[in-house]
């Protein structure tokens, strides 16, 4: 496995790339929670683990998706699932994902997973293809 030390600023760097990579705007919210945890993020889990070569970034959000699906992380789900689509899942694929997390963690996880899935096809800006043809 190949591995590369970054140092904070290659890191940063590597993180904000990811971010637009993956079409997520850098004003979503994060940075104004607090400016020490938004830099941490962007430095550490999307400068060094997201950027990591063997995994693509929509391989990468599948994973996550689940993950925070799983455990019923209502604030982590928010983004993923509006931004999803611009790596290229399918509203076909993000149900499928939902069905398969329920029947491993339970109908009321999967169901919550739903309800927040719709609710970003219903935002009034929202980018998901089904919800531009209505």
């Amino acid at each position: 496995m190949k591995s590369s030390v970054m140092n904070s600023e290659q890191s940063r760097a590597a993180g904000l790339k990811v971010l637009r990579d993956m079409g997520w705007p850098e004003d979503s919210g994060l940075p104004e929670m607090d400016p020490q945890f938004w830099a941490f993020t962007t430095e550490h889990l999307l400068g060094q683990v997201w950027s990591r070569p063997a995994l693509s970034l929509r391989d990468r959000e599948l994973v996550t998706l689940a993950i925070l699906m799983a455990v019923d992380a209502d604030l982590g789900q928010r983004n993923h699932l509006r931004y999803a689509y611009k790596l290229g899942i399918t509203e076909e694929q993000m149900r499928e994902i939902i069905i398969q997390v329920c029947y491993y963690s339970g109908w009321c996880v999967g169901a919550a997973a739903m309800a927040r899935f719709r609710k970003v096809l219903q935002e009034p800006d929202c980018g998901w293809p089904s919800a531009q043809k209505k």
